[in-house]
């Protein structure tokens, strides 16, 4: 029982995360400029800019994560009850950690 509320803990911080990221973009998405820097690994200028709808695919592809995660987590969670459903929650809640840093850094950078 207390592996499950651990799941369940993970699971909230993760949404929760997730959903501040889209809240930063909503919230600033009038003072954010047409083009923002979002691809950072190629060469510095204009081929780093990306419209600011673009900064979507950070928090949804944390969700991407996050559901297909959760789903393989449960599945194995069933068959053997080990701990690899607590890797692949955890490593999801550090992917969407580190997107929605990242996601604020861009948003407080260019605002």
């Amino acid at each position: 029982m207390h592996r499950d509320k651990l799941l369940k803990k993970i699971t909230l911080i993760n949404l929760g995360i997730i959903f501040v990221g889209l809240l930063a973009i909503l919230l600033k998405r009038s003072s954010l400029p047409n083009v923002v820097p979002l691809f950072y690994s190629r060469p510095w200028g204009e081929e780093q800019l990306a419209a600011k709808d673009w900064l979507f695919l950070i928090p949804g592809s944390s969700f991407v994560v996050f559901v297909l995660s959760s789903q393989i987590g449960r599945l194995l969670l069933k068959k053997s009850g080990n701990f690899l459903p607590y890797i692949l929650n955890g490593t999801s809640l550090l992917y969407s950690i580190l997107g929605t840093v990242t996601l604020l850094k861009i948003v407080f950078l260019v605002t």
